[in-house]
């Protein structure tokens, strides 16, 4: 039955819905509950709350109640609370990031905390001069935090292929620039292995990927334009990379491939690995960087059970 379902978007979409509106609350509620937390259905959103903090996501993104239960503090102490303690990521909205003080940033829905950022920068080694891609750039703040690093002469290059996440963008690079002069710039579409286009599923969340990895969970689907590693560098003109932050919802086992792209650069890199078809795609990006002389090494990554990758060379 799983596999049929997995065959069929609209069963896909139908079962989802109904784990959700069914089968998830039960388990939420109880779950909550064993984290010394409280959950509220509301007809377009849900709560999840303490005596201290209560955080807000949209229904349609009920998929995430697992991880906002399960890192309730990361997400809760990730930005400043309104008066009455309420942290809203139900919708696109303004919010004062601990621990980055240039100007508000415009998330689609959850937060990226500055811990993650930290720790991509911990292995990243971005200076004056640096070159870095973002691919998966989401909100841009760990582009606009890369592109602090890069100094004067540096580039940083975001991509990202899901309408919400291009406006917000788009947003918060505007307001960088307006405080610092420093622009960042912007590809809209996937990274993938050819230049065709490919079927994206947009959620206006951190989830969104191609629908050949996530299917068509979340009911928007469409063409974007596609771009492999190559076609990035020539498109931008680029004669270094330094680092690749790779945060793709499991589009990471697959780009790596162009072999073409490593001939010319050997930049550090560091992947979320994702789970698809029942496997991490930690052994994927090794047999496609293994050949470039990269090394690896697993490390636990802040707020996520997922682990980061890390890739360099000697």
């Amino acid at each position: 039955m799983k596999g049929i379902i997995r065959k069929s978007d609209t069963l896909n979409i139908v079962a989802t819905q109904l784990y959700t509106s069914v089968v998830q609350p039960y388990k939420i509620v109880n779950k909550a509950k064993s984290k010394g937390l409280k959950v509220e259905y509301g007809d377009q959103s849900i709560d999840v709350f303490n005596v201290h903090s209560r955080i807000r996501i949209s229904k349609g993104h009920a998929i995430y109640l697992q991880d906002v239960i399960g890192n309730f503090d990361y997400f809760s102490e990730a930005v400043e609370a309104c008066e009455a303690g309420l942290i809203d990521y139900s919708k696109p909205n303004l919010h004062q990031v601990k621990g980055f003080d240039l100007h508000p940033i415009r998330f689609p829905s959850l937060a990226e905390p500055t811990a993650t950022t930290e720790q991509y920068l911990g292995f990243a080694n971005l200076s004056e001069g640096s070159v870095a891609l973002d691919l998966g750039a989401y909100s841009g703040l760990t582009s606009i935090m890369f592109r602090e690093l890069c100094g004067t002469n540096g580039r940083v290059i975001a991509v990202d292929a899901d309408d919400g996440n291009i406006a917000a963008i788009r947003e918060n690079f505007e307001m960088y620039r307006e405080r610092t002069g420093r622009k960042i710039e912007l590809l809209e579409g996937a990274v993938w292995t050819h230049g065709n286009g490919i079927s994206f599923s947009s959620e206006g969340n951190m989830g969104s990927s191609a629908v050949e990895i996530v299917g068509n969970r979340v009911g928007a689907a469409n063409l974007v334009p596609s771009f492999t590693l190559s076609d990035i560098a020539d498109r931008f003109s680029l004669d270094r990379i330094d680092f690749i932050k790779c945060d793709i919802e499991g589009g990471e086992g697959v780009i790596f491939t162009d072999g073409a792209f490593f001939v010319r650069f050997k930049p550090r890199i560091i992947v979320e690995v994702h789970p698809v078809g029942g496997k991490m795609t930690t052994d994927a990006v090794q047999r496609a960087l293994s050949p470039h002389g990269y090394r690896f090494r697993l490390i636990e990554q802040a707020g996520d059970s997922l682990p980061l990758m890390e890739c360099w060379t000697d």
